[in-house]
This record gives C-alpha cells, sequence and structure tokens, in this order.
C-alpha cells in the first residue's frame, strides 16, 4: 500500500486499488468497479453517479469509492456479487461523506467489535468474514506442515 495514499489510514483490512499490491491480493480490480456499475440500478442513490473505486475490503464486499464530481466525497458500498443489476437497497451505502466521516465509520465499527468480544479479548479476523479469493469464496487456508 503506498503510504501517501488515503487507503493507508483505514489498516490492513483495506487493499488500495490504485497501488502495487498484486502480491498482497488475488481479486480482479477491474472487476470491482464493473460489478458496482452492474449493480446500481435506477432506483439507486447513486445511480448516474460517476464513482470511482479507489479500495476494498479484504475480509468481505465493501468497496471505498471516490466521488469524481465532489472529490471530497467518499463512499463504502458492499457488493452482492450477483452480475446483475439489483433492486431494492443493494447495494448498500455502508457510509457517505467526507474523508473524516469515512475514518468515523470505520472506528465506530472496529469499537463496536471490540466491545462485543467477551473479556475485551480480541475478535478473531476483527470479526470480519474470512478473507476472501477472486471469486467472493473464502480462501482456503494452504495446509500446514507438520512441526
Amino acid at each position: 500500500m503506498k503510504e501517501t495514499s488515503v487507503v493507508a489510514e483505514l489498516g490492513d483490512d483495506w487493499c488500495d486499488v490504485t497501488a502495487d499490491r498484486a502480491e498482497d491480493c488475488d481479486l480482479d480490480h477491474l472487476a470491482l468497479a464493473a460489478e458496482l456499475s452492474t449493480e446500481v440500478h435506477p432506483a439507486h442513490p447513486f445511480f448516474g453517479t460517476a464513482l470511482e473505486v479507489i479500495a476494498h475490503r479484504l475480509t468481505n464486499d465493501d468497496v471505498l469509492c471516490r466521488h469524481r464530481a465532489t472529490s471530497s466525497r467518499y463512499s463504502i458500498l458492499h457488493l452482492t456479487w450477483s452480475h446483475r443489476e439489483e433492486i431494492g437497497g443493494c447495494p448498500t451505502i455502508d457510509a457517505d461523506g467526507e474523508w473524516r466521516h469515512i475514518i468515523a465509520y470505520e472506528n465506530a465499527v472496529d469499537a463496536a467489535l471490540s466491545e462485543s468480544a467477551p473479556n475485551g479479548a480480541a475478535l478473531s479476523g476483527e470479526g470480519r468474514k474470512p478473507e476472501q479469493g477472486p471469486t467472493g469464496q473464502p480462501r482456503e487456508e494452504a495446509p500446514r506442515r507438520p512441526s
């Protein structure tokens, strides 16, 4: 991740699609923008809005977008990977606003996850879904060698 990128402020759970992270991420970054464009339907609040996908969460299907018309506005949307136009409130908008709003949202999620852990212990995987591979399926852990 580029240290100069705003995405670096979000932590290791995010992959900066504008940086060279091929060694860390096997998701097709071009597919993210294509799926977002496919899922946003005429009744969706962002229909017709030019969004640039700048990052995706490694542990679920969230994408972080910058609004092209208002460069100080960002949104986190949750894709369904249905490969079709969605209906209703999908893809959901989890956070929307200036960068400080995105950081506040992420901090609130992290705080809620920490509070829900028994005895203040950190949740395994930060309480998020298992890391996903390029097909949207959980990654399989490599078999461990006997010691």
